[in-house]
């Protein structure tokens, strides 16, 4: 498996990005997102890759960094997806953006992507929820800095072990401010709260 290409970019169009590698260019279908970070560093780049082999294609996608390729091959595993529509994902939303649409399970964040309906977007969500949910930094997930703190995580596990789905969790103490060194009882009775009044 080719793990990164290492090299100078060569040329770039709106979804290739041809990367010279000791003499051998290599083709790479790449988000916009991709592309435009490319661009901007110039020189000699190095992207992550994943190879797609099929019988009748081999075909070389490049990601500026590991957390999109995590993110490519999730979405690749959804049946109905690709990797061509797993790229536009990802050249339609940032990191952020799938972050809050599984911690929201907001299907209709996926739409604004080329070839995604809401029956594929809806069938994303349920695939993948559940499996990328625990990998999720809190901070990148809200957009804003929350406490990383024993007392924090000790609140989440609490409530999921009383039945509150963590995705639902997680949204509530990205709606509340949250001292810098929260109190346990104070916390979990916050949080409760929202939980109850179906906030």
């Amino acid at each position: 498996m080719i793990s990164y290409l290492k090299g100078s970019v060569e040329e770039i169009s709106e979804n290739l990005v041809i990367l010279d590698v000791n003499g051998v260019g290599y083709s790479l279908i790449c988000s916009s997102r991709t592309i435009s970070d490319a661009q901007e560093h110039g020189g000699i780049v190095k992207l992550y890759t994943v190879l797609n082999v099929r019988e009748d294609s081999w075909t070389l996608y490049g990601f500026f960094s590991e957390k999109e390729r995590f993110w490519f091959n999730k979405f690749n595993s959804v049946q109905g997806v690709g990797g061509r529509v797993a790229i536009s994902i990802l050249s339609a939303l940032s990191d952020e953006d799938i972050y809050n649409a599984f911690l929201t399970e907001d299907k209709n964040a996926f739409t604004r992507a080329d070839g995604v309906g809401a029956k594929l977007a809806t069938r994303i969500v349920s695939e993948l929820k559940d499996k990328v949910i625990g990998k999720i930094d809190l901070n990148m997930a809200v957009g804003t800095q929350i406490p990383q703190s024993n007392i924090v995580n000790d609140v989440i596990s609490a409530l999921v072990n009383l039945g509150y789905q963590k995705p639902d969790v997680l949204r509530i103490i990205s709606t509340i401010e949250i001292d810098n060194e929260p109190q346990f009882d104070t916390l979990l009775r916050q949080i409760l709260g929202k939980l109850s009044a179906g906030v």
